[in-house]
């Protein structure tokens, strides 16, 4: 199975402007460029219809923008993206998915509960491995932590093989306990994947099947990006006899059919044990070359210097810039700590919303309403410095239009963070939120 392009436009060869026709050689095979470019054309066309053209400026930026995305991380073409932020829903996919797999099932959380969600994901996975399929399970230890060895001894028995990421116990190397695995993959059969922000537990499920704590958004994945995840999966085993046999098996499957009416989608990684930045690379390049908004959606919003320098310009230059992230927190020091930036990025013209009506967990950004990323990234230290994490980065006008509406939708919810309101915190509230920033950014 030939690996996704990394790097899809060779050398400095230029994309073809939107306005004009796809190539006419259609019954001759169209290398990926020629793939990426008819994509991008479909995607900024309509901005450029009229005598006034009046995208033209949109276009010639994101053209810039997207040469400098493409070398970060797998692209393909040809994906479909479903979007979803009912945690129920996302789980009878999933199940379904696991029950309908065939030959290999692929999933890799930071946090698996063992409460009803959880055990009933766990049930599914033993019957998947009893049916014969090759079930690779991945989570961490810390974020896993309520999850006692019994609870895995159905899976364990039926074969699946089960991984247990940097365990807590491994006191020879204390400085890597905060190296975590932050992901949340699941890949069956290679046709289908899901990744986002949602761990296995009954908080991030809905009414139904769980407690409905967090406000989350997850995404379900068909087309040839979907082997790049389950590579990742199998990268955040630390067993390299393992892994190289299962990414063997991986790259010998073939790959899913592109769809005519899919889209670009980029796997994008941040794995500091690898040197991987791809994330953080991506994050500052579309906020940098932002056009004319950009919507962040971060429950742990606090951004490294180079980060938030990124989203200061971006607003002062004019871009409508604005951050939704949480007034109720599963960890109020992150708040706390949040609090302490706000000031400086109210004085530049970003706006801050915080969430009211539930607990946020989502982790996507939009930019001008034709790209998207939704994935486990945190605006934080800790996914910038040490987790391993991916995004799902997308361009497609419907989808962005999506993960936007539903950014929106939140803001009924939210409260907007004033400057002057900012300033009339006391003296001790200034100082604990100091400490709590100090404390965070190591």
């Amino acid at each position: 199975m030939p690996e996704p392009p990394t790097s899809p436009v060779p050398g400095d060869r230029k994309f073809d402007d939107p306005r004009g026709a796809a190539s006419s050689r259609q019954a001759a095979p169209v290398d990926t460029g020629e793939e990426i470019r008819a994509a991008v054309r479909r995607v900024f066309a309509p901005h450029l219809i009229g005598p006034e053209a009046p995208g033209k400026n949109l276009w010639q930026t994101w053209r810039a923008t997207l040469r400098s995305l493409l070398p970060l991380g797998a692209v393909s073409m040809g994906n479909h993206v479903r979007v979803l932020s009912d945690g129920d829903e996302v789980y009878r996919r999933m199940w379904r998915a696991i029950e309908e797999a065939q030959w290999e099932v692929l999933m890799s959380t930071y946090i698996l509960q063992p409460d009803s969600v959880g055990l009933r994901t766990l049930q599914r996975l033993s019957q998947a491995a009893r049916r014969g399929c090759r079930v690779t399970l991945v989570f961490d230890d810390y974020g896993s932590s309520s999850l006692q060895p019994d609870e895995l001894h159905e899976l364990r028995s039926a074969g699946g093989h089960v991984h247990v990421f940097n365990p807590v116990w491994r006191w020879s190397r204390p400085l890597a306990f905060w190296v975590r695995n932050h992901q949340k993959i699941l890949v069956v059969d290679n046709q289908i994947g899901f990744a986002g922000g949602m761990n296995v537990g009954c908080a991030y499920a809905g009414d139904e099947l769980g407690s409905n704590l967090f406000r989350d958004t997850h995404l379900v994945l068909e087309g040839p990006c979907v082997p790049t995840l389950a590579r990742m999966v199998l990268g955040a085993m630390e067993d390299d006899e393992v892994r190289r046999a299962r990414s063997a098996e991986v790259l010998a499957r073939p790959d899913p059919a592109p769809r005519e009416d899919g889209c670009l989608v980029q796997i994008l990684e941040s794995n500091l044990r690898r040197h991987q930045r791809a994330i953080q690379r991506a994050l500052r390049t579309t906020i940098r070359h932002s056009v004319n908004r950009c919507y962040l959606c971060s429950a742990y919003f606090v951004p490294p210097w180079r980060l938030r320098r990124t989203i200061k310009r971006a607003a002062r230059r004019g871009v409508d810039v604005r951050i939704l992230t949480a007034g109720i927190s599963d960890v109020p020091a992150v708040r706390m700590a949040s609090q302490h930036l706000y000031g400086d990025l109210l004085r530049a013209g970003v706006r801050i919303f915080e969430l009211q009506n539930k607990a946020l967990h989502a982790k996507t950004m939009t930019v001008d309403g034709v790209y998207a990323a939704v994935g486990s990234f945190n605006l934080d230290y800790f996914s910038d410095r040490r987790n391993m994490e991916v995004n799902v980065s997308f361009l497609d006008v419907e989808m962005a239009g999506e993960v936007e509406a539903q950014f929106h939708e939140d803001l009924e919810h939210a409260r907007e963070i004033k400057h002057s309101e900012w300033r009339r915190r006391t003296i001790w509230q200034r100082l604990l939120h100091r400490i709590a920033y100090l404390l965070l950014s190591i």
